[in-house]
């Protein structure tokens, strides 16, 4: 009798810590509301939608292409010295949060708000978002709600990243590792959201997710231009934004079958300081809260035709 409970205490403990294993996929926060739940709303660049989008046949689908630019100076690269973690982040840090080609920007996203019917999703939906010298890569992404988004740790150091919903300002989802090369599947982003990353160690990390319910989107390349194909003919609002520089909109109309073109310029607004993580392991001789705008007034698109680019700032 004593071998047989014995027994089953091993096998009773070994299933506990299985439940406490919180590195298998990022997971939302449970149980009663603290003061690390979230953070305070914020103005979105993403509203929630006011019906479910439907997947209907495209016939004669029209296309939407153009450029963005940014009117104005473009943020320097900041300069990052971590005190600690240094065997992982380095001594210092270069964080480039914006690229350009004279004045048009690189990643930056542009989608419809206010389809709600139309082409089928594509079939793959994977994404990535990697942990690499304690910054987050890319900066500036656009996913759709049934994805998986693959959070990887990179780094030889302890990462916890928090998606925060900047909308509601609460926890969409957390992404703890452990060591470096695992990777944290996240399926939990299944509604229209603007979703800010950050570190709970690190906390000049941040990377901004677009989450979009339909698969009208696009971002720019890094000549500044972007395309999104198949629409249902009609009048739409078409956005685009980069979180570092604000948003513009426009009104299209799409005939059926044909192109039309589109050039959005983003002109300078005033920024809002991101989340400063609560939980902060890691000191910096930067200021936790950067001048990354969450979301600018917004400004007034133009049609101006972009000018012939130079070659691309680093």
């Amino acid at each position: 009798m004593p071998r047989r409970f014995f027994g089953f205490s091993i096998i009773l403990i070994a299933a506990l810590a299985c439940a406490r294993d919180d590195t298998a996929s990022a997971h939302p926060r449970n149980g009663p509301a603290s003061a690390d739940d979230g953070v305070p709303p914020r103005p979105s660049v993403i509203a929630p939608a006011s019906q479910p989008y439907r997947v209907v046949p495209v016939s004669a689908g029209g296309t939407i292409s153009g450029t963005v630019e940014f009117d104005g100076t473009v943020p320097v690269a900041a300069v990052i010295r971590p005190t600690q973690d240094q065997q992982a982040c380095g001594n210092s840090i270069v964080e480039y949060t914006v690229r350009v080609s004279g004045t048009r920007v690189d990643g930056a996203v542009v989608w419809l708000t206010d389809i709600r019917s139309g082409k089928p999703f594509p079939l793959e939906q994977r994404f990535d978002l990697t942990n690499d010298r304690c910054t987050l890569d890319p900066y500036v992404q656009v996913i759709s709600t049934n994805a998986t988004l693959n959070v990887t740790n990179d780094d030889r150091t302890l990462h916890t990243n928090r998606f925060i919903n900047v909308g509601t300002g609460q926890i969409a989802g957390i992404a703890p590792f452990n060591d470096d090369g695992e990777v944290v599947p996240l399926d939990r982003l299944r509604e229209p959201a603007e979703i800010e990353v950050v570190c709970e160690q690190h906390p000049w990390t941040h990377a901004w997710i677009a989450v979009l319910d339909h698969p009208y989107y696009a971002q720019t390349s890094a000549a500044g231009t972007f395309s999104i194909e198949g629409i249902p003919p009609g009048r739409y609002v078409v956005r685009a934004w980069h979180p570092s520089l604000g948003f513009a909109d426009d009104s299209v109309t799409v005939p059926a079958g044909q192109i039309t073109s589109v050039a959005f310029r983003i002109r300078p607004t005033k920024a809002t300081a991101p989340t400063v993580p609560t939980q902060i392991h890691v000191d910096s001789q930067r200021p936790a809260a950067s001048s990354t705008p969450a979301v600018p007034i917004l400004p007034t698109a133009s049609s101006t035709p972009p000018t012939t680019p130079p070659p691309l700032r680093d």
